[in-house]
Formats: structure tokens, C-alpha cells, sequence
């Protein structure tokens, strides 16, 4: 399972890295970012506590409308079971997906996206005792807005539901729905190539 997993892992981001580097000799925009996110887990806990999340992010623009943009992060969520025993399950992400322009080359951009991506979780109680560890394929979908400050930095807020395959990411396999998370986040993104003027 976990030989997998890393094998999923590996193939995602040379995929990525593969993406990046053809499209490189395109027209548009290379940017690189980070970002902190507040996020939510639902799942089968009694009670759910704010997490919160780090990422890095490489972007390109495709076109007039069109970008793709990868992803690596990481998440913690907290709640307590049904036994009032606190919980945590600690995620790491890497993803790739669509993105779609509202208003190209305006200093405030709206965007959409959507994409697929590799979750991995481990969660485990308070007191380090492990549960059900393993990985899921995802959906990831949301909305955003880029800030342009100028041409070479921008703020970025997103707001992302993430849909699994499964009851487990929680550490507990106990209800009828699959696990999902939102959250939301905010960050900076250098552009390192700009070839549209703003």
C-alpha cells in the first residue's frame, strides 16, 4: 500500500514537472507561490475543530483564460470521536488542476478551477496512538481571486472543497458519506516569466 502510494506520489509530480517544463516555451505566465490556509474536515467526528494548512504552488498560463497550477501541501485537522476522545489527522496533498480566467489581465482577477489530485492521510489520538493510515484519490474544485500588486507579485484567496473516495481520512470508517474537506486560503505568488503586459 504504501509502495504505491509513494509510486502515485512520484508519478503525479513528474507529470507535473513534465507539464512545466514543455510548457515553458509557451506564451504566458510561470509563477511560483505559497500559501496558509483555515480549513474544516468533515467526517465522523462528534465535534470538528479549525485546521490549518500549508502549500507551495507552480502556475502557468495557458492562454487568454486558461492556467494549470500544482500543488504540494500539507494539512491538520482536529475534533474529538463520539467518545469525546480528541483525534487529529494530519494530510498531504499533491494536486493538478484546470484554472479559468473571469477577467484576464485586470489587477483583480476572479478565477475557477477544478482538478484531481493524491491525498495522503495519518491520523491518530491525541496521545500518538495510530488509526487507519492509507491514501484516495480526490476531486478538487473552488473559486479564487488574484490581486495583482504589480507585474511581478500577486495575493491570491482561494476557497477549495476537496471530495475523497472514502470514510477513512478521519481515522474512522463509521458513517455513510465519504470524507471531505474545505477550506480556505490565502498567498503570495511571484510571476517569474510575464510575456502579457498588464
Amino acid at each position: 500500500m504504501k509502495q504505491r502510494g509513494l509510486f502515485c506520489v512520484i508519478f503525479i509530480t513528474s507529470l507535473i514537472c513534465f507539464s512545466f517544463s514543455h510548457a515553458q516555451v509557451g506564451r504566458g505566465r510561470i509563477g511560483i507561490g505559497v500559501s496558509a490556509a483555515g480549513n474544516i474536515l468533515k467526517g465522523d467526528w462528534k465535534t470538528t475543530d479549525p485546521g490549518y494548512g500549508l502549500s507551495a504552488d507552480v502556475s502557468y498560463s495557458l492562454g487568454h483564460n486558461l492556467g494549470i497550477l500544482g500543488t504540494l501541501g500539507f494539512d491538520s485537522h482536529g475534533g474529538k470521536t463520539k467518545l469525546e476522545q480528541p483525534t487529529l489527522s494530519n494530510t498531504y496533498q499533491g494536486k493538478l488542476v484546470v484554472t479559468y480566467d473571469i477577467l484576464p489581465l485586470k489587477k483583480v482577477d476572479p478565477f475557477l478551477f477544478a482538478g484531481a489530485g493524491l491525498l495522503f492521510y495519518y491520523p491518530r489520538y491525541e496521545d500518538g496512538a495510530a488509526l487507519i493510515e492509507g491514501n484516495d484519490f480526490t476531486f478538487n474544485s473552488g473559486i479564487g481571486v488574484d490581486i495583482f500588486l504589480n507585474k511581478s507579485w500577486s495575493v491570491i484567496v482561494m476557497g477549495e472543497a476537496v471530495l475523497t473516495r472514502n470514510d477513512k481520512i478521519d481515522g474512522f470508517d463509521d458513517g455513510s458519506y465519504y470524507d471531505a474537506i474545505a477550506s480556505v486560503s490565502v498567498g503570495v505568488r511571484y510571476n517569474l516569466f510575464d510575456k502579457l503586459s498588464r
